[in-house]
């Protein structure tokens, strides 16, 4: 039985209408299809896979690729150091470490090319992984290829300037990468981190680094003392061994400036390391002021043992004269010793 003009002419339309939203939904799920070539879903797929040729072919087609390979490998680096555990894994299992090591020796010159794009377009990522990693490969390579690639040489000394201005986020790289490439910031680089409060965990590191820096060094350590002010914060009392550290070390004179400095907290801190080391019987009066002053009881003890250790002739004045110690504590410690030398010196008899 034949089909009615109407019944046909509605069926068409649906069809029509099928064919277009098929049409539709294929346009739809090619937009949100990345493309077979598409560099961070290959590259994606190689890590998660653990396949470690794979990766390796991956990368050298972008490293080969000059500024647009070293943008896709960059932007698959952020998005594995966005997920924590992916850039873990880069770095660590073996399967992809030995690709990128392949590529590392077959194309040096393409590496430093890659390692040069990524300093100067993750500067401003400075507590990222990626940048760890910068610092822990690049003196190695540099140093393995010496005397090779000096504008990439360069530029790791002037990101380290950088860094350190920046506030030396992983300073401890920082500190190996300069150590490995024999280099010397400006000391003035440093003062960011040692004048904020907020990079107080740092300060010892930057101090035992300025007091191996000479007399430029030594003079930043003054300043900041002066500056500081308060004996009693911790970075200042690590300043002040440096300084009494130094006098002992052949700076003869330099700690007294110390030890009678006007601040009772800055005379006190210097004056505790000033008997860290080896002392004549003329630094009396000032051991014995120093026990009489608002120090712990903790600081008296070790004071005294440190006197027993280092000046044995003041340790046995103090011994005698242990009477003049208004501290209970120190004077207690002190007539101790005398008794178990008294005893001693009996029994011998």
């Amino acid at each position: 039985m034949a089909k009615e003009p109407a019944e046909t002419a509605e069926l068409e339309r649906l069809r029509a209408r099928a064919a277009a939203l098929e049409a539709q939904l294929a346009s739809l799920a090619g937009k949100n299809t990345p493309p077979a070539d598409d560099a961070s879903a290959v590259l994606m797929g190689h890590l998660d896979s653990l396949n470690g040729p794979g990766m390796y072919t991956a990368m050298e087609k972008r490293l080969l690729g000059e500024e647009k390979g070293h943008q896709e490998l960059l932007q698959f680096f952020i998005a594995c150091d966005q997920e924590h555990e992916k850039i873990l894994t880069l770095t660590h299992d073996s399967r992809l470490v030995f690709a990128m090591l392949r590529l590392v020796a077959l194309y040096p010159g393409e590496t430093a090319a890659l390692c040069a794009y990524m300093i100067r377009n993750t500067r401003e990522q400075t507590g990222s992984f990626v940048r760890r990693e910068i610092y822990n490969f690049l003196p190695v390579f540099l140093n393995y290829h010496r005397g090779k690639y000096p504008e990439l040489r360069q530029l790791l000394k002037e990101d380290i300037v950088f860094q350190l201005q920046k506030g030396g986020d992983y300073l401890y790289k920082l500190m190996l990468a300069m150590r490995d490439l024999q280099f010397k910031p400006p000391v003035d680089s440093m003062r960011p981190i040692l004048y904020s409060e907020e990079k107080r965990s740092l300060h010892g590191a930057v101090l035992s680094h300025l007091a191996g820096r000479g007399d430029e060094g030594l003079q930043a350590i003054l300043k900041f003392v002066e500056e500081g002010g308060d004996g009693l914060q911790q970075s200042v009392s690590q300043a002040l061994k440096h300084i009494v550290d130094l006098d002992a070390a052949g700076r003869k004179g330099l700690a007294l400036r110390f030890v009678e400095h006007q601040e009772p907290a800055i005379r006190k801190a210097a004056t505790f390391y000033y008997f860290g080391h080896p002392r004549e019987p003329a630094d009396f009066e000032r051991a014995l002021g120093y026990l009489n002053s608002e120090v712990t009881v903790a600081q008296q003890t070790l004071i005294i043992g440190k006197l027993k250790r280092n000046s044995p002739a003041i340790y046995q004045q103090l011994i005698q004269e242990s009477g003049k110690v208004r501290a209970e504590k120190a004077k207690a410690i002190l007539e101790k010793a005398a008794a178990r030398a008294k005893k001693e010196a009996g029994d011998d008899g």
